[in-house]
């Protein structure tokens, strides 16, 4: 009788240990799903149209307008032609009044200075990087951020599972992992955030004078 109510007692505590874990999961999960929620929330208010061409373009190719020349790096964007520019390009004033990126590169990968680029989107979750005594933030996941050497449970990237540096900060490794991040949360593509173009009036529209 003794034997059989400890195995009664055994069995009952398990199924308690169960429930705690069941519990404990499903509280977890739903952190996690307000936390994600959290994450691209803010992102999604400060997501310009041109951000999905402008990651999609290649830096540091030779520019074909100006290929008789050295040094003609694609190093710049302009945002307001949606265009890949070298340096001889924005010596030509046709961008004077443009809003301009400057592209560096850091560890063979594409990246823009944070203080350029927190003027047009959100940028407190991405991790940053030291690059020319600048702080940067790379367009794309960087190699050097690899996943290979990681264990079990260390925080890595939302989007790519890459290690991050200061997980306690920042959730993102690059830009295009934060915006697929809000692409996936609302359903949406990245060939979707397209730049959209307004005609600038020249001077103040007049009535044409009554006969």
């Amino acid at each position: 009788m003794t034997s059989s109510n400890s195995i009664f007692r055994k069995l009952e505590k398990e199924e308690e240990e169960k429930e705690k874990e069941k519990m404990a999961s499903s509280k977890s999960s739903a952190f996690e799903t307000i936390e994600q929620e959290e994450l691209v929330e803010e992102p999604m208010r400060n997501m310009p149209p041109w951000l999905g061409p402008f990651l999609k373009k290649t830096y540091f190719g030779s520019c074909l307008v100006h290929d008789e020349l050295q040094k003609n790096d694609l190093n710049k964007y302009c945002i307001t032609c949606d265009l890949d520019l070298c340096r001889y390009c924005i010596s030509t004033d046709k961008h004077n009044d443009h809003e301009l990126l400057k592209i560096y590169r850091h560890v063979y990968k594409d990246v823009v200075p944070l203080e350029q680029m927190e003027n047009h989107i959100h940028c407190a979750k991405i991790q940053p990087y030291k690059c020319n005594k600048k702080w940067v933030i790379a367009l794309n996941p960087l190699p050097h951020c690899g996943s290979g050497s990681l264990i079990a449970g260390d925080p890595t990237c939302y989007t790519c599972k890459r290690r991050l540096n200061d997980p306690g900060q920042f959730s993102f490794c690059s830009i295009s992992c934060q915006v697929e991040a809000v692409c996936r949360k609302y359903g949406i593509s990245l060939g979707a955030i397209e730049m959209t173009r307004k005609r600038k009036r020249k001077g103040i529209p007049r009535r044409a004078p009554f006969q």
